[in-house]
C-alpha cells in the first residue's frame, strides 16, 4: 500500500528543483546602433527580430524596417525573420549599418523521414505530420506515446486505460478491421518492430528527435502488408560533431485524481431519505447512523503518487564519428493504489565513416521495465458501501456478528479487514447481533474492496533489447547501397496472486499463476538509394529486399489452495494448470519506390512493394501494393513568384493499396489438431479448424486529395486533407453449416469505408522585440462505415452475458453502435422494494417506450441508440518566448462519442435486489433492465487542458564558471484542467475500449481508471 505522505527523499527531490542560481550584472559600455533590414529587393522588413549574441536584450524592425539597439562595440548582432535565413552581422564600431536578409526556404526544404529514406517537405506527395521534440520531453508521462496526444491530425489516442505504464489506444483514420486491432505499425530508425504499443514503452522521450506519421496509403504503401493503419515513424537523437556534451533532464511530479462527487456520503443519503421517505428512516439506515463509519472510497482508491523522470545523455564526435549514449530511470506510481511503473533505459548511437566510400552504424537499446497493475476494476473498487470501514476498529468491531454463517468470523479481531455480511443480523432495539432475523445492511458478500486490492498481486516485467547494425557504400555520386541487419528481442514475465484474504471464500480461491513469454524478431534488408539533381530533374529511388522472421514462445503454470500468504510459489499449492506454445512466422518482401521532381514544380511518385508471408497457403502468399501519389507546386509558378501574400501554395492527390495480416494466426491457412484425451486412456487429436488455402491478406484501398499553403512569408500555413479509405477482403470468423463440424470459420469477407478531412493550421506571430507567439490547430473528422457485413447483418453483440447489454452491427452504420431500448419514465418509489437503500442506489428497471406502437414492450422496440466514434478530435497549441522566458500550453477536445457506461450499474447498485421492483408494481411488462437502455449510454466528449510548461533559461556568469552551458527550469501541470459532459458519471469518458478489444463492442465501459492530474517541476542542463 503507497503512502499518502511523501517520503524524505522525494522532498528533497523537490527542494533541490526549487534552488535558483544567483546572478551577475556586469557595468557594459554600450551605445546605440540603427539601421535597416531589407530583402533581397531591398524591400524593408517590418518584425525582423535584432539581438545581441549571447544577450537576452533585443529589438524588433518597424513598419519601414528601421531598428536600433543598445550594444557594444565588439558585439555582434543576430537577425532573424520567418521565412528568411538568420544573418550575423559585427558590429566593429560601426553605429548604423543597412542588413540584407536572404530568403530561406527552411520551411519548404524541411526533411522528413519517410519509409526507407528522407524527404524535402516540398516534395512530399502523401499526407505525413512530423512532431518534433522540442518540449515532449517535459511532459510528466511513462510513455512516449502518451505525449503525441493532440499533436498529429488524423490520429485519435484516447487515454483508456491511463493507469501507470499502460498503453494508450492509436489510431489513424478511424478501425479499419472488424474483428481485429487496427494498431499502426510502429518504426524506429527505420527498423519495423509491429504494431504492439507496448513496445514504446521501452523508449525514452529524451531519446526522441521527432516523429512521423504517414497517414495514408501512398506514404505507406512502401511498407505494404502492414501499412494499412498508417505508420509511426520515431527517430532517435543522433551524435553530432563537436566535444564532448553532457545533458541531463529531469523532473519530479504529483499525480492526483480530482474528485467529482460521484459517491453519495451516509450523512447526505439519510438526509435525502428523510426528506423523501413518507414512512419515515427506515430500520437499515437507522443502523448506517448508529455504525457511524464513512470511508470514502475515492480517497482511498485514488491515492495519489509521484512520478520522477532522470535522464543523463552524452553526445559528440568527430567529423568522421559521431556517437550518443544515453541512460533513463522513470518511477511512476500512478494514481491508483497499488498500481506502479519503473523503466531503465539506455541507448547508444555510434556512426562512423570510414572513408569517402564506406560507413556503419549500430544502434543498441536495452530496456528494462517492472509494472504492478490494479488488479480490478475501478467500478469495483468503488462499489462499496460508504459505511464499510477499512478495519476493524475498536468502536466497530461491537457490531461484528460472531454467530452467523456457522461462527465464521467468531475470531474476528481489531486489525482484520471489514466485510460488509459480518455486520448483517443487527438487534437495534438491543443494540446487539443476532443469529439471524436482525437488520441487515449488506448489499454484496464480496470481500471488502480494500483486500480485493491489497491482497492481490498483478505484475508484469519485460526486459527488451531492440538493436540495428548497418554498412553503407557511397557508389557514386548520389547513389549508395544500404545493407542493415537487426531487430528486437523481448522476454516477458506476468505474475499473479490472489491471497487467502482477496476473495469472499478465503484459502480455497486463492490463486498464484505464471506466464512467461519470449519474442524474437530479427529482419535483414538490403536497399539501392539514388538521389541526384539533373538540372531541372530531380530523382529520388530506392529499390531493395527485405527478410524478417519471428519467434514465439509462452508457457503459463497455476496453482490453486495455498494455506497462507507466506509463500506464494507455485509448489507451494495444488498445480491445476499449465501449457506451453511456440509458433514461427516468416515474411519476404520486395520493394521500390521512385519520386521525380520537375523544375520543382511538378512531383510525382511511385511506389509497390510485394510481401509474402508464410501465415498464408501456396495459392496466395503473395500480396502486391503499389501506389502512386502526384503535386504541383502552384507557388513555383512565374505568376506566384512575386507574390508577397502566397510563400508557399501546392496541390496534392494520392491513390494507393496497403494490407494488413493482423487478424490471422500463424498456421490458420492449414487443418491444425489438438490433443483429447480418450475414454480409454490413449490420447488423441481433435481438429480444431477447417483448412482454408484461399485466406489472403486484407485489402485498404485509399483516395487522399490534399493542399498545403502558407502565407505572408510563412506567418500562416495551412493544410488540408480529404480521404476516402475502404478496407476489403476482412478477415471474419463468420458461421458455416453445422454438418462440417465446426460453428464458423475464417474467410476473407467485409468492407468498412472512413472518410474523413484534416486540418493543421499554424501562424507565427512576433508581437515586440523580444515576444514571438506560435499557434497550432489540428482539427480531425472521420465517419465509420460497415459497407458489407458478409450477410451478417444486424448481428448483435455482448460483452458480458450476466450484463448483457447489446451492440449491433448494421451496413450504413459505424460497425458497433449501442443497441437497447429507450426510458420514457421511472418506476415511482413506492413500487420499488427499498427505494432508498442501498447508499447511491438507483431502481434496476425502467419504463421504456413502445417505438413499434403495437402495445407490448418486446425486443422489436429496441433501436440505435448511439455511436461510441467522435465527430471532431481537436486540439489549440500555443506557445509563447519573451527573453530568457518561455511558455506552452495546449487545449484538447473530444466531441459526439458516447460510452456504454457499465460502471454506473455497480456503483449505483442497479441490480441491487432491494432495487427491484415489489409484487405489487402493475406495470412488470411496461418496464426492463436499466442496462438495456439508453441512461447508460453517456456522452463522452470532453475539454481539457492537456498540457502547460513554463521555463525560464537562465545565464549567469556563476553558470559559466560551473561549467554549464545551458540551465533551463520549468514548472509544468497536465489535465490541470479536465471539463466532462454533463450527464457523464464516472472518471474517464475516454475509457471507452473495454470490450475486450473486440470492435463490434467498441464503446464500453466498466472501470477504466481514471483521468488524473499532474503538477511538476523539472531542470535542462548542458554541460
Amino acid at each position: 500500500m503507497k503512502l499518502s505522505v511523501i517520503n524524505k527523499t522525494k522532498l528533497w527531490w523537490l527542494a533541490a528543483f526549487l534552488l535558483t542560481f544567483g546572478f551577475h550584472a556586469s557595468a557594459q559600455q554600450a551605445f546605440s546602433i540603427s539601421g535597416v533590414v531589407m530583402d533581397a529587393q531591398e524591400a524593408p522588413l517590418p518584425g525582423v527580430t535584432i539581438k545581441v549574441k549571447g544577450e537576452a536584450n533585443g529589438a524588433v524592425t518597424d513598419a519601414n524596417g528601421k531598428f536600433k539597439i543598445e550594444a557594444e562595440t565588439e558585439d555582434i548582432l543576430v537577425f532573424s525573420f520567418v521565412g528568411f535565413t538568420t544573418k550575423e552581422v559585427a558590429i566593429n564600431g560601426r553605429s548604423s549599418m543597412d542588413v540584407v536578409l536572404e530568403e530561406n526556404l527552411q520551411q519548404l526544404e524541411e526533411v522528413v523521414v519517410v519509409g526507407y529514406g528522407v524527404q524535402r517537405k516540398s516534395h512530399l506527395t502523401g499526407s505525413v505530420s512530423r512532431v518534433v521534440n522540442d518540449q515532449l520531453d517535459q511532459i510528466p508521462l511513462g510513455r512516449i506515446d502518451d505525449a503525441l496526444v493532440g499533436q498529429v491530425a488524423g490520429v485519435n489516442i484516447q487515454m483508456t486505460n491511463p493507469a501507470a505504464g499502460e498503453a494508450p489506444v492509436i489510431r489513424v483514420r478511424g478501425q479499419g478491421s472488424i474483428s481485429f486491432d487496427s494498431n499502426p505499425l510502429i518504426v524506429v530508425d527505420g527498423i519495423a518492430v509491429g504494431t504492439d504499443a507496448d513496445f514504446l514503452a521501452s523508449l525514452d522521450m529524451n531519446d526522441i528527435e521527432s516523429m512521423e506519421v504517414l497517414k495514408d496509403a501512398s506514404a505507406a504503401a512502401i511498407y505494404g502488408s502492414r501499412g494499412a493503419n498508417g505508420i509511426v515513424m520515431i527517430t532517435t537523437k543522433q551524435g553530432v560533431e563537436g566535444p564532448t556534451r553532457i545533458s541531463y533532464n529531469g523532473y519530479v511530479g504529483f499525480k492526483s485524481v480530482p474528485s467529482n462527487d460521484y459517491l453519495t456520503t451516509p450523512e447526505n443519503w439519510i438526509a435525502f431519505a428523510q426528506a423523501n421517505d413518507p414512512d419515515g428512516l427506515s430500520e437499515k439506515l437507522q443502523y448506517v447512523q448508529r455504525l457511524g463509519t464513512y470511508t470514502n472510497w475515492e480517497e482511498v482508491m485514488f491515492d495519489g503518487g509521484m512520478i520522477h523522470s532522470n535522464s543523463l545523455a552524452v553526445r559528440g564526435g568527430t567529423a568522421n564519428t559521431k556517437y550518443r549514449a544515453s541512460v533513463n530511470y522513470m518511477n511512476d506510481e500512478g494514481v491508483l493504489l497499488t498500481d506502479n511503473y519503473e523503466k531503465l533505459n539506455l541507448r547508444l548511437n555510434l556512426d562512423t565513416k570510414v572513408n569517402e566510400t564506406i560507413e556503419f552504424g549500430i544502434v543498441l537499446n536495452p530496456s528494462y521495465t517492472e509494472q504492478r497493475r490494479f488488479p480490478i476494476g475501478v467500478h469495483d473498487a468503488l462499489r462499496g458501501a460508504p459505511w464499510l470501514p477499512l478495519y476493524l476498529d475498536e468502536d466497530n468491531i461491537q457490531f461484528v456478528n460472531r454467530e452467523r454463517e456457522n461462527g465464521r468470523w467468531a475470531d474476528a479481531q481489531v486489525g482484520d479487514y471489514a466485510m460488509e455480511r459480518m455486520f448483517d443480523d443487527y438487534d437495534l432495539e438491543q443494540g446487539i447481533p443476532l443469529a439471524s432475523g436482525g437488520t441487515d445492511i449488506s448489499t454484496t458478500s464480496n470481500a471488502s474492496p480494500l483486500a480485493k486490492v491489497l491482497e492481490r498481486d498483478r505484475r508484469r516485467y519485460q526486459t527488451k533489447i531492440f538493436g540495428n547494425a548497418y554498412l553503407k557504400l557511397n557508389l557514386a555520386d548520389g547513389l549508395f547501397f544500404k545493407q542493415s541487419f537487426g531487430g528486437d528481442v523481448r522476454y516477458t514475465r506476468n505474475t499473479t496472486w490472489i491471497g487467502v484474504n482477496a476473495t469472499r471464500n478465503g484459502a480455497r480461491d486463492s490463486e498464484a499463476r505464471l506466464a512467461t513469454g519470449l519474442r524474437n524478431h530479427l529482419v535483414t534488408e538490403s536497399t539501392l538509394n539514388y538521389n541526384k539533381q539533373l538540372g531541372d530533374h530531380y530523382i529520388s529511388a530506392v529499390g531493395g529486399f527485405a527478410f524478417e522472421s519471428w519467434f514465439n514462445e509462452s508457457s503459463t503454470l497455476e496453482a490453486a489452495g495455498f494455506e497462507n500468504d507466506l509463500i506464494r510459489v507455485v509448489p507451494a499449492a495444488n498445480l491445476v494448470g499449465g501449457n506451453t506454445s511456440a509458433s514461427r512466422e516468416a515474411l519476404i518482401s520486395y520493394l521500390a519506390r521512385i519520386n521525380y521532381v520537375y523544375n520543382e514544380k511538378y512531383l510525382l511518385s511511385l511506389s509497390a512493394r510485394t510481401d509474402g508471408s508464410s501465415k498464408f497457403g501456396p495459392d496466395n502468399k503473395y500480396g502486391f501494393f503499389p501506389a502512386v501519389s502526384a503535386g504541383w507546386n502552384i507557388s513555383e509558378e512565374g505568376f506566384l513568384a512575386n507574390s508577397e501574400i502566397i510563400t508557399e501554395l501546392k496541390v496534392r492527390a494520392s491513390y494507393g493499396i496497403t494490407g494488413s495480416n493482423s487478424g490471422i494466426g500463424e498456421y490458420d491457412h492449414i487443418g491444425l489438431l489438438s490433443p483429447v484425451g480418450t475414454a480409454i486412456g490413449v490420447n488423441g487429436f481433435n481438429p480444431i479448424n477447417i483448412a482454408n488455402t484461399q485466406l489472403r491478406w486484407e485489402k485498404l484501398e485509399e483516395f487522399n486529395p490534399g493542399i498545403d499553403i502558407a502565407l505572408f512569408r510563412g506567418r500562416l500555413g495551412i493544410s488540408l486533407d480529404y480521404y476516402e479509405r475502404t478496407s476489403n477482403d476482412l478477415l471474419l470468423n463468420l458461421p458455416i453449416p453445422s454438418v462440417t463440424g465446426f460453428g464458423e470459420a475464417l474467410v476473407n469477407r467485409g468492407v468498412v469505408e472512413n472518410k474523413g478531412f484534416e486540418a493543421e493550421i499554424i501562424t507565427r506571430n512576433t508581437l515586440g522585440p523580444n515576444l514571438n507567439w506560435t499557434t497550432s490547430i489540428i482539427l480531425t473528422h472521420n465517419r465509420n462505415t460497415l459497407v458489407d457485413f458478409a450477410g451478417s447483418d444486424g448481428l448483435i453483440s455482448v460483452v458480458d452475458p450476466k450484463r448483457a447489454a447489446e451492440w449491433i452491427a448494421l451496413e450504413g452504420s459505424p460497425i458497433s453502435s449501442f443497441y437497447g431500448y429507450v426510458v420514457s419514465d421511472e418506476i415511482a418509489p413506492e413500487y420499488i422494494k427499498d427505494a432508498f437503500y442501498p447508499i447511491n442506489g438507483q431502481s434496476q428497471d425502467v419504463y421504456v417506450r413502445d417505438l413499434n406502437g403495437d402495445g407490448l414492450i418486446d425486443p422489436d422496440d429496441r433501436t440505435v441508440l448511439g455511436s461510441p466514434y467522435p465527430d471532431l478530435i481537436w486540439s489549440v497549441n500555443n506557445t509563447f518566448k519573451f527573453k530568457g522566458f518561455d511558455a506552452a500550453f495546449m487545449f484538447q477536445g473530444s466531441h459526439g462519442a458516447e460510452v456504454r457506461n457499465i460502471s454506473s450499474q455497480y456503483i449505483l447498485n442497479e441490480f441491487a435486489g432491494n432495487m427491484d421492483f415489489s409484487d405489487e408494481f402493475p406495470d412488470a411488462d411496461l418496464v426492463t433492465q436499466r442496462i438495456f437502455t439508453n441512461d447508460d449510454i453517456q456522452d463522452a466528449s470532453y475539454v481539457a487542458l492537456r498540457n502547460i510548461n513554463v521555463g525560464y533559461r537562465f545565464n549567469s556568469v556563476l553558470l559559466d564558471e560551473a561549467g554549464v552551458r545551458n540551465a533551463r527550469f520549468f514548472v509544468a501541470a497536465q489535465n490541470l484542467l479536465y471539463i466532462m459532459a454533463e450527464g457523464y458519471q464516472g472518471y474517464n469518458p475516454e475509457g471507452i475500449d473495454q470490450g475486450l478489444g473486440n470492435p463490434l463492442t467498441y464503446g464500453y465501459q466498466r472501470g477504466p481508471a481514471p483521468i488524473y492530474r499532474t503538477f511538476s517541476l523539472g531542470v535542462n542542463l548542458e554541460f
